[in-house]
């Protein structure tokens, strides 16, 4: 495989942004989210297998694309100056920690030319190595290797808020890579920027709305650019090795696994029994809360057995340390993002622009023990047997994000934002790794990710790429819709663990 760059410009919106519009407020819940990159991939196969690209005469062997191919190229740069003037923010600059100048300076548009491999090879191989997509992303320099390691770092101000990558295959396919600021965007705000996109090359016109600075206003944090860095750096600690790797859940057993996150009535004899049958429907979990559990209980066993491990080791016989540091409990605290659009008595419009979102906090206190009562005790390795409990916690701690606890967000972020509450755990965590430990989830699941008709069909897969995070989760719906991608981003030696342990193995194909 070979990734040739073809070439690169900024796309500007098509009409220029009015006076009156030029200035595009941030929310305080913008603010809060560091100024980093998220990806969104599509791949679109060949249209047709004889349209292999180029020619074997003289003049197509001086074309880049074939002629289908610079078709393709050339609606995809016109529909975007042209969704840009409605999305006027994502062409502008931070101009500082409450605002973006929407001055028209442009996205980042980068044309590729693969050769040496199709789009079905290209989906075979990420779906199982998701380091082959790296050089397919817009992130210089382009074309090459680590780039999950160049965006991991927080952007300037100056730096473009959305970057685009179109890699044309020799077969005739494409995939288009899409990495836009968290600053400014959430799930739902790129996923309709690139579908609104699609729908314009098609001749379908939809406009975004702007309100959650109005609901949310900014506020002063100080350096804003500043604050971001020093998030990063204890998001990010320097010298620890991330993977991510992605497991697939079909609907079959997922199924399986939400009759064992069932509660089962054991009030046998009593008047006020409730049928067995209405009280495990009432009790039963969806798709996303039983995988949460699964994923959340692999987690938890697998960094318990290695702080077991530590303490055994501390008094063993030939350890001449007299005190065991390590603690007798550990705090797992999961965390879920939650898209607030449809947590208001009235929920907001689904287009609305940037980010809203807060953290749903579900937390596990475990007692940690030598080895001999880890193996022995019962329920510690029968994990069925807790996943009620989890999923109890998990639909518990959702429940509270609703539209009252937006309208105490509304009058107090610093008291009633869950998001700050996370931050805060996730830096004194970064300190003292073995009271606690935390694990984010996130879900693209039922969002519209395989509906970007450019005018040549839906997308074959959509994805991401790989996780900037330890400690992180996201979900996807599959392209054949029959189940469930989990994208897990781990330590690598905490993945080496939780890739072979039973109850996933036995779960994910």
């Amino acid at each position: 495989m070979k990734i040739e760059v073809v070439s690169k410009e900024s796309i500007k919106p098509s009409y220029p942004t009015p006076n009156n519009l030029k200035i595009h407020n941030l929310s305080n819940l913008d603010q809060l989210i560091p100024a980093f990159y998220m990806d969104h991939i599509l791949y679109y196969p060949s249209l047709d297998s004889n349209d292999s690209s180029l020619g074997d005469d003289e003049e197509d062997k001086k074309m880049i694309f074939s002629a289908s191919s610079r078709h393709r190229c050339d609606v995809v740069k016109k529909s975007l100056a042209e969704t840009l003037t409605r999305y006027y923010p994502l062409a502008g600059r931070i101009k500082d920690e409450k605002s973006v100048e929407c001055n028209d300076e442009g996205v980042d548009y980068i044309e590729a030319r693969v050769v040496g491999i199709t789009v079905s090879q290209v989906i075979q191989l990420a779906s199982s190595d998701i380091e082959v997509m790296e050089p397919f992303l817009p992130y210089e320099p382009y074309g090459g290797t680590g780039s999950a390691f160049r965006r991991a770092g927080i952007h300037s101000n100056s730096k473009p808020l959305l970057k685009i990558q179109v890699n044309v295959f020799d077969c005739g396919g494409m995939v288009i890579c899409l990495s836009g600021s968290h600053k400014v965007i959430d799930a739902t705000s790129i996923l309709n920027f690139v579908n609104d996109w699609a729908a314009t090359a098609r001749g379908v016109v939809d406009k975004p709305c702007y309100i959650f600075s109005s609901m949310f206003p900014p506020t002063s944090f100080g350096n804003q650019e500043e604050k971001d860095t020093a998030d990063q750096a204890q998001l990010v600690p320097d010298r620890i090795e991330i993977v991510t790797k992605r497991f697939v859940f079909k609907d079959s057993s997922i199924a399986k696994l939400k009759k064992k996150c069932i509660h089962v009535n054991t009030n046998n004899g009593s008047d006020h029994q409730v049928d067995k049958q209405e009280h495990n429907m009432q009790q039963m979990p969806s798709r996303i809360e039983a995988l949460t559990s699964l994923i959340w209980m692999c987690f938890m066993d697998v960094d318990r057995r290695f702080k077991v491990k530590q303490i055994d080791d501390a008094v063993s016989p030939v350890n001449t340390v007299n005190e065991v540091s390590l603690p007798k409990q550990v705090q797992y605290v999961a965390g879920f993002a939650i898209n607030l659009r449809t947590r208001t008595i009235q929920p907001l419009p689904t287009n609305s622009f940037g980010n809203m979102t807060d953290t749903a906090i579900a937390e596990v206190t475990l007692n940690l023990t030598g080895s001999d009562h880890f193996n022995n005790e019962k329920g510690i390795r029968d994990q069925s047997q807790n996943y009620p409990e989890l999923v109890s916690k998990i639909k518990d701690s959702i429940k509270l994000v609703d539209n009252k606890h937006i309208e105490a967000m509304k009058r107090n972020l610093a008291i009633s934002c869950n998001n700050i509450k996370m931050h805060q755990m996730m830096k004194e965590s970064t300190f003292d790794q073995n009271t606690r430990e935390l694990l984010m989830f996130s879900s693209w699941c039922r969002f519209p990710i395989y509906e970007a008709d450019f005018g040549w069909g839906k997308p074959s897969w959509a994805s991401i790429t790989k996780l900037l995070y330890k400690n992180c989760v996201m979900f996807l719906d599959t392209s054949s819709g029959d189940g469930i991608e989990a994208w897990v981003s781990l330590k690598e030696e905490d993945m080496v663990e939780f890739e072979r342990h039973e109850e996933l193995v036995a779960l994910a194909s």
